[in-house]
């Protein structure tokens, strides 16, 4: 199964860049694609079938989501597991190979906004990020022998080098993935952004449980550029093969 994660920086469907991003989309080839900062009506293609999040907390277009999980194989949404349906989503799919597998999509806070009347100064982003964690949780306990995956964008970098967010934010974002048995494979060596890139890192992560095991391949990104091409969006797009172990 591959999963891919972009931010498309609000896309609209009327946007002359949609052909630029869905050239990129077919050629990234993914049976499961977690898109943030989305439209509605962007869909992969055909045989796709979508989890959105609510009506975005901000002034929107219609049709304008935060998180939008599409699937190739079948899949059942899991509303009672998601605690902040507007800024997040998850679903249940039943993959030929890995069985089982829960995607959970969200959007945390970025630098300077405010989450739920909570301002950035007074911890939008530890707020969030401590009601998600949960969400984690109850999925991993729901489902105990689901591959669990979470993506989309988390404003915070994981790489070896500086790029976005702070110390104090990796921290608690590493602890919290950590404690729901996630591993970030697109943090350090595996950040596929700050490899040949101008000063860019991940910070649209994809995480995938320790248990059950399954094998990871090295996450890939695109556009292969030095800089996101900013008349399709600001973010890289990023994505991963999960297969049994």
């Amino acid at each position: 199964m591959k999963i891919a994660n972009w931010n498309l920086e609000r896309v609209l469907p009327s946007q002359r860049r949609v052909q630029a991003i869905g050239d990129h989309v077919a050629r990234v080839g993914a049976d499961v694609w977690v898109l943030t900062e989305t439209h509605q009506a962007i869909s992969p293609g055909k045989g796709f079938e979508s989890v959105l999040s609510g009506d975005p907390d901000r002034p929107s277009t219609d049709g304008e989501r935060w998180v939008a999980i599409w699937s190739r194989p079948r899949f059942e949404p899991l509303p009672s597991l998601v605690s902040d349906p507007v800024r997040c989503a998850a679903a249940r799919i039943v993959d030929p190979e890995l069985g089982e597998v829960v995607v959970f999509g969200c959007v945390l806070p970025w630098g300077g906004s405010s989450w739920r009347g909570i301002s950035w100064m007074d911890g939008a982003f530890p707020a969030a990020l401590e009601l998600y964690a949960s969400d984690w949780a109850r999925v991993r306990s729901a489902f105990p022998d689901a591959v669990l995956i979470a993506a989309g964008d988390f404003n915070q970098d994981l790489a070896h080098r500086h790029y976005y967010g702070s110390k104090a934010r990796r921290l608690l974002l590493e602890s919290a993935l950590a404690s729901a048995g996630l591993r970030p494979v697109t943090a350090g060596d595996d950040d596929p952004i700050a490899r040949g890139s101008r000063g860019y890192a991940c910070i649209d992560h994809i995480c995938v449980s320790s248990e059950p095991a399954v094998r990871v391949g090295r996450a890939t990104r695109w556009p292969e550029a030095p800089a996101p091409v900013r008349k399709i969006s600001d973010h890289f797009g990023v994505a991963v093969e999960v297969d049994p172990a």
